[in-house]
Protein backbone atom coordinates (compact mmCIF):
# COMPACT_ATOMS: atom_id res chain seq x y z
CA UNK A 1 0.00 0.00 0.00
CA UNK A 2 2.53 2.24 1.18
CA UNK A 3 4.92 1.41 -2.01
CA UNK A 4 1.83 2.32 -4.56
CA UNK A 5 1.32 5.58 -2.27
CA UNK A 6 4.63 6.17 -2.58
CA UNK A 7 4.47 5.78 -6.64
CA UNK A 8 0.95 7.73 -7.47
CA UNK A 9 3.18 10.46 -5.47
CA UNK A 10 6.38 10.27 -7.21
CA UNK A 11 4.14 10.02 -10.54
CA UNK A 12 2.47 13.63 -9.88
CA UNK A 13 5.54 14.80 -9.04
CA UNK A 14 6.80 13.91 -12.42
CA UNK A 15 3.66 15.20 -13.97
CA UNK A 16 3.82 18.03 -12.27
CA UNK A 17 7.64 19.06 -13.33
CA UNK A 18 7.03 17.88 -17.03
CA UNK A 19 3.98 20.48 -16.82
CA UNK A 20 6.40 23.47 -15.45
CA UNK A 21 9.37 22.51 -18.35
CA UNK A 22 6.50 22.36 -21.52
CA UNK A 23 5.16 25.36 -19.86
CA UNK A 24 9.09 27.38 -19.88
CA UNK A 25 9.41 25.81 -23.20
CA UNK A 26 5.95 27.41 -24.89
CA UNK A 27 7.33 30.70 -22.75
CA UNK A 28 10.76 30.31 -23.96
CA UNK A 29 9.59 30.27 -28.03
CA UNK A 30 7.35 33.35 -27.17
CA UNK A 31 9.95 35.45 -25.99
CA UNK A 32 12.00 34.31 -28.56
CA UNK A 33 9.68 35.16 -31.44
CA UNK A 34 9.06 39.07 -29.49
CA UNK A 35 13.17 39.37 -29.45
CA UNK A 36 13.52 38.84 -32.49
CA UNK A 37 10.79 41.29 -33.66
CA UNK A 38 12.69 43.53 -31.25
CA UNK A 39 16.26 42.83 -33.30
CA UNK A 40 14.62 43.26 -36.90
CA UNK A 41 12.48 46.35 -35.35
CA UNK A 42 14.83 48.32 -33.06
CA UNK A 43 18.10 47.51 -33.42
CA UNK A 44 18.30 47.19 -37.23
CA UNK A 45 16.70 50.10 -37.64
CA UNK A 46 17.97 52.32 -34.57
CA UNK A 47 15.32 55.21 -35.23
CA UNK A 48 12.31 52.68 -33.94
CA UNK A 49 14.90 52.34 -30.46
CA UNK A 50 14.03 55.37 -29.03
CA UNK A 51 10.66 55.43 -29.25
CA UNK A 52 10.33 54.48 -25.10
CA UNK A 53 7.77 57.47 -23.81
CA UNK A 54 4.63 55.03 -22.67
CA UNK A 55 6.57 52.44 -21.03
CA UNK A 56 8.12 53.44 -18.65
CA UNK A 57 5.30 54.41 -15.89
CA UNK A 58 6.80 57.23 -14.35
CA UNK A 59 4.91 60.02 -13.50
CA UNK A 60 7.26 62.97 -13.45
CA UNK A 61 4.76 65.20 -12.01
CA UNK A 62 4.88 62.91 -8.90
CA UNK A 63 8.28 62.06 -9.02
CA UNK A 64 10.20 65.12 -10.21
CA UNK A 65 9.35 67.01 -6.14
CA UNK A 66 12.94 66.36 -4.97
CA UNK A 67 12.23 63.43 -3.01
CA UNK A 68 15.26 61.78 -1.98
CA UNK A 69 14.26 58.43 -2.28
CA UNK A 70 13.55 59.01 -6.16
CA UNK A 71 15.36 62.38 -7.46
CA UNK A 72 17.35 64.17 -6.13
CA UNK A 73 15.99 66.82 -7.72
CA UNK A 74 15.86 69.90 -6.35
CA UNK A 75 19.28 71.68 -6.32
CA UNK A 76 21.32 71.24 -3.37
CA UNK A 77 20.65 73.83 -0.75
CA UNK A 78 23.27 75.90 1.52
CA UNK A 79 25.26 76.70 -1.63
CA UNK A 80 26.26 79.95 -2.55
CA UNK A 81 25.40 80.18 -6.51
CA UNK A 82 27.25 82.06 -8.46
CA UNK A 83 25.19 83.90 -11.14
CA UNK A 84 25.72 80.83 -13.61
CA UNK A 85 23.37 79.01 -15.31
CA UNK A 86 22.55 75.41 -14.03
CA UNK A 87 23.66 71.89 -15.30
CA UNK A 88 21.63 68.86 -15.57
CA UNK A 89 22.78 65.50 -14.76
CA UNK A 90 21.66 62.04 -15.72
CA UNK A 91 22.92 58.47 -15.52
CA UNK A 92 22.10 55.48 -13.17
CA UNK A 93 21.94 54.39 -9.39
CA UNK A 94 26.04 55.74 -9.93
CA UNK A 95 25.14 59.52 -10.89
CA UNK A 96 22.01 59.25 -8.51
CA UNK A 97 24.15 58.36 -5.48
CA UNK A 98 22.31 55.18 -4.66
CA UNK A 99 23.75 54.34 -0.91
CA UNK A 100 25.11 57.73 0.05
CA UNK A 101 23.56 60.93 1.48
CA UNK A 102 22.75 63.85 -0.46
CA UNK A 103 26.17 65.52 0.41
CA UNK A 104 27.82 62.98 -0.64
CA UNK A 105 26.91 62.60 -3.87
CA UNK A 106 28.27 64.03 -7.55
CA UNK A 107 25.58 66.23 -7.88
CA UNK A 108 25.72 67.82 -4.74
CA UNK A 109 29.51 68.18 -4.66
CA UNK A 110 29.77 69.42 -7.96
CA UNK A 111 27.50 72.03 -7.53
CA UNK A 112 29.41 72.89 -4.18
CA UNK A 113 32.39 73.11 -6.29
CA UNK A 114 31.36 74.95 -9.09
CA UNK A 115 28.60 77.42 -7.69
CA UNK A 116 26.28 76.51 -9.62
CA UNK A 117 22.79 74.62 -9.09
CA UNK A 118 22.96 71.21 -10.26
CA UNK A 119 19.71 69.49 -11.54
CA UNK A 120 20.21 65.23 -10.37
CA UNK A 121 17.83 63.52 -12.60
CA UNK A 122 19.83 60.50 -12.59
CA UNK A 123 18.03 57.37 -11.81
CA UNK A 124 19.03 53.80 -10.48
CA UNK A 125 18.25 50.99 -12.39
CA UNK A 126 18.29 52.94 -15.96
CA UNK A 127 20.57 54.83 -17.56
CA UNK A 128 20.29 56.46 -21.87
CA UNK A 129 16.79 55.38 -22.40
CA UNK A 130 15.48 57.60 -19.32
CA UNK A 131 17.58 60.26 -19.63
CA UNK A 132 15.66 60.53 -23.40
CA UNK A 133 12.46 60.07 -22.35
CA UNK A 134 12.87 62.79 -19.69
CA UNK A 135 13.91 64.88 -22.80
CA UNK A 136 10.41 64.07 -24.33
CA UNK A 137 8.32 64.88 -21.08
CA UNK A 138 6.71 68.14 -20.27
CA UNK A 139 6.86 67.38 -16.42
CA UNK A 140 10.43 67.55 -16.91
CA UNK A 141 10.66 71.11 -17.73
CA UNK A 142 8.85 72.10 -15.10
CA UNK A 143 10.48 71.48 -12.49
CA UNK A 144 14.17 71.46 -14.40
CA UNK A 145 14.90 75.58 -15.12
CA UNK A 146 16.85 76.28 -18.25
CA UNK A 147 20.50 74.26 -18.28
CA UNK A 148 23.40 75.47 -20.79
CA UNK A 149 25.31 72.44 -19.37
CA UNK A 150 24.18 68.47 -19.64
CA UNK A 151 26.53 65.76 -17.75
CA UNK A 152 25.88 62.31 -18.76
CA UNK A 153 27.57 59.49 -16.28
CA UNK A 154 28.40 56.56 -18.28
CA UNK A 155 29.49 53.50 -16.85
CA UNK A 156 29.88 50.00 -18.99
CA UNK A 157 26.65 48.27 -18.06
CA UNK A 158 24.93 51.49 -20.20
CA UNK A 159 25.22 49.38 -23.43
CA UNK A 160 23.18 46.31 -21.56
CA UNK A 161 20.69 48.53 -19.66
CA UNK A 162 19.81 50.05 -23.01
CA UNK A 163 19.10 46.81 -24.16
CA UNK A 164 17.58 45.35 -21.15
CA UNK A 165 15.26 47.94 -20.24
CA UNK A 166 13.80 48.32 -23.94
CA UNK A 167 13.19 44.65 -23.86
CA UNK A 168 11.78 44.80 -20.17
CA UNK A 169 9.12 47.48 -20.55
CA UNK A 170 8.06 45.69 -23.99
CA UNK A 171 7.58 42.65 -22.53
CA UNK A 172 5.72 43.86 -19.47
CA UNK A 173 3.53 45.59 -21.70
CA UNK A 174 2.79 42.56 -23.78
CA UNK A 175 2.26 39.99 -20.44
CA UNK A 176 -0.02 42.27 -19.16
CA UNK A 177 2.01 43.62 -16.38
CA UNK A 178 1.15 47.37 -17.17
CA UNK A 179 -2.12 48.92 -16.56
CA UNK A 180 -2.27 52.14 -19.23
CA UNK A 181 -4.16 55.33 -17.44
CA UNK A 182 -4.06 58.35 -19.41
CA UNK A 183 -0.80 58.68 -20.74
CA UNK A 184 1.26 56.42 -18.59
CA UNK A 185 1.34 52.82 -18.28
CA UNK A 186 1.56 51.85 -14.68
CA UNK A 187 2.94 48.48 -13.11
CA UNK A 188 -0.17 46.23 -12.36
CA UNK A 189 1.57 44.41 -8.83
CA UNK A 190 -1.35 41.57 -8.83
CA UNK A 191 -0.99 40.49 -12.62
CA UNK A 192 3.05 40.90 -12.27
CA UNK A 193 2.87 38.13 -9.50
CA UNK A 194 0.58 35.98 -10.79
CA UNK A 195 2.76 35.79 -13.90
CA UNK A 196 6.04 36.25 -12.14
CA UNK A 197 6.95 32.25 -11.33
CA UNK A 198 5.53 30.80 -14.77
CA UNK A 199 8.08 33.66 -16.95
CA UNK A 200 10.77 34.23 -14.65
CA UNK A 201 12.97 31.59 -15.31
CA UNK A 202 12.92 31.79 -19.37
CA UNK A 203 12.65 35.71 -19.43
CA UNK A 204 16.22 36.12 -16.97
CA UNK A 205 18.05 33.28 -19.31
CA UNK A 206 16.52 34.56 -23.09
CA UNK A 207 16.97 38.12 -22.05
CA UNK A 208 20.63 38.11 -20.22
CA UNK A 209 21.24 35.15 -22.97
CA UNK A 210 20.13 37.59 -26.07
CA UNK A 211 21.52 40.90 -24.63
CA UNK A 212 24.88 39.42 -23.89
CA UNK A 213 25.37 37.83 -27.13
CA UNK A 214 24.08 40.77 -28.82
CA UNK A 215 26.54 43.26 -27.05
CA UNK A 216 29.52 40.91 -27.44
CA UNK A 217 29.16 39.86 -31.04
CA UNK A 218 31.57 42.76 -33.25
CA UNK A 219 28.96 42.54 -36.06
CA UNK A 220 26.93 44.56 -33.93
CA UNK A 221 29.16 47.38 -33.17
CA UNK A 222 28.23 49.92 -35.53
CA UNK A 223 24.34 49.70 -34.93
CA UNK A 224 25.21 49.59 -31.44
CA UNK A 225 26.87 52.45 -31.05
CA UNK A 226 24.89 54.66 -33.76
CA UNK A 227 21.86 53.41 -31.59
CA UNK A 228 24.04 55.19 -28.08
CA UNK A 229 24.89 57.77 -30.90
CA UNK A 230 21.36 58.58 -31.44
CA UNK A 231 19.84 58.90 -27.68
CA UNK A 232 22.35 61.74 -27.26
CA UNK A 233 21.54 63.35 -30.11
CA UNK A 234 18.22 63.05 -29.71
CA UNK A 235 18.46 64.40 -25.78
CA UNK A 236 20.47 67.35 -26.93
CA UNK A 237 17.78 68.42 -29.47
CA UNK A 238 15.01 68.00 -26.95
CA UNK A 239 16.83 70.15 -24.60
CA UNK A 240 17.31 72.79 -27.29
CA UNK A 241 14.61 72.64 -28.44
CA UNK A 242 12.59 73.32 -24.88
CA UNK A 243 14.99 75.91 -23.40
CA UNK A 244 16.04 77.92 -26.72
CA UNK A 245 19.31 77.84 -26.59
CA UNK A 246 22.54 75.62 -27.30
CA UNK A 247 23.44 72.69 -24.29
CA UNK A 248 26.53 71.99 -23.72
CA UNK A 249 26.76 68.16 -23.32
CA UNK A 250 29.63 66.73 -21.63
CA UNK A 251 29.70 62.81 -20.98
CA UNK A 252 32.05 61.30 -18.00
CA UNK A 253 32.95 57.78 -18.47
CA UNK A 254 33.21 56.41 -15.29
CA UNK A 255 36.03 53.54 -16.13
CA UNK A 256 35.59 50.83 -13.62
CA UNK A 257 35.22 48.46 -16.05
CA UNK A 258 36.39 47.50 -20.03
CA UNK A 259 33.93 49.52 -22.61
CA UNK A 260 33.34 47.55 -25.74
CA UNK A 261 34.07 49.49 -29.04
CA UNK A 262 34.74 52.33 -26.77
CA UNK A 263 36.74 53.95 -29.77
CA UNK A 264 34.41 53.57 -32.04
CA UNK A 265 31.33 55.30 -29.79
CA UNK A 266 33.61 57.91 -28.90
CA UNK A 267 34.77 59.12 -31.85
CA UNK A 268 31.44 58.91 -33.08
CA UNK A 269 30.97 61.36 -29.67
CA UNK A 270 33.59 63.98 -30.37
CA UNK A 271 31.96 64.16 -34.39
CA UNK A 272 29.00 65.03 -33.08
CA UNK A 273 30.28 67.77 -30.95
CA UNK A 274 29.73 65.63 -27.04
CA UNK A 275 32.72 66.06 -24.97
CA UNK A 276 34.14 63.25 -23.25
CA UNK A 277 35.43 63.24 -19.75
CA UNK A 278 37.34 59.36 -18.63
CA UNK A 279 37.82 59.11 -15.25
CA UNK A 280 41.46 56.58 -15.90
CA UNK A 281 42.75 59.93 -17.78
CA UNK A 282 42.23 61.77 -14.89
CA UNK A 283 43.77 59.49 -12.15
CA UNK A 284 45.62 55.96 -12.34
CA UNK A 285 43.29 55.20 -8.84
CA UNK A 286 42.03 51.92 -8.79
CA UNK A 287 38.04 52.69 -8.74
CA UNK A 288 37.78 48.96 -7.84
CA UNK A 289 40.02 49.24 -4.55
CA UNK A 290 37.84 48.61 -1.49
CA UNK A 291 38.30 52.38 -0.93
CA UNK A 292 36.15 53.74 -3.84
CA UNK A 293 33.75 50.52 -4.40
CA UNK A 294 31.66 48.72 -2.15
CA UNK A 295 31.51 45.23 -2.74
CA UNK A 296 28.35 45.25 -0.55
CA UNK A 297 26.53 47.97 -2.40
CA UNK A 298 28.07 47.36 -5.89
CA UNK A 299 28.78 51.23 -6.04
CA UNK A 300 31.03 53.60 -5.46
CA UNK A 301 31.81 54.74 -1.99
CA UNK A 302 31.63 58.37 -0.43
CA UNK A 303 34.90 58.27 -0.66
CA UNK A 304 35.27 57.83 -4.62
CA UNK A 305 33.01 60.87 -5.65
CA UNK A 306 34.95 62.60 -2.71
CA UNK A 307 37.81 62.46 -4.96
CA UNK A 308 36.67 62.44 -8.41
CA UNK A 309 34.22 65.34 -8.31
CA UNK A 310 37.07 67.74 -8.39
CA UNK A 311 38.94 66.22 -11.00
CA UNK A 312 35.76 66.12 -12.96
CA UNK A 313 34.99 69.86 -12.39
CA UNK A 314 38.60 70.45 -13.28
CA UNK A 315 38.31 69.33 -16.70
CA UNK A 316 34.56 70.22 -17.51
CA UNK A 317 35.60 73.69 -16.77
CA UNK A 318 38.58 73.05 -18.97
CA UNK A 319 37.04 72.05 -21.89
CA UNK A 320 33.95 74.62 -21.21
CA UNK A 321 36.34 77.43 -22.00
Amino acid sequence: MIKKFAKIVLINIFLFLFLIFISDVVIYCYYSYIYYKLHNEAFKRPKFSYILKPYYGINFETYFDGSDNVFRGRKPEGIEYSDKPPIVVFGCSYAHGQFLNNNQTFGYLLAHILKRPVYNRAFPGRGIGLMYWQSTDDGFYKTVPPCDSAIYIFIPDHYRRLLINFIDVLDLHLTGHFNKKGNNLYLDGDNYLKNLMISSYSYKVLNNKYVNWYINNPKHEEELTDTVLLYFIKTRENLQKHWKHPVDFTIVYYNNAMLLYKDTLFKKLKENNFKIIETDELTNVDLNSPEFYSVETSHPTAKAWEFLTPLIAKEFQKQSN
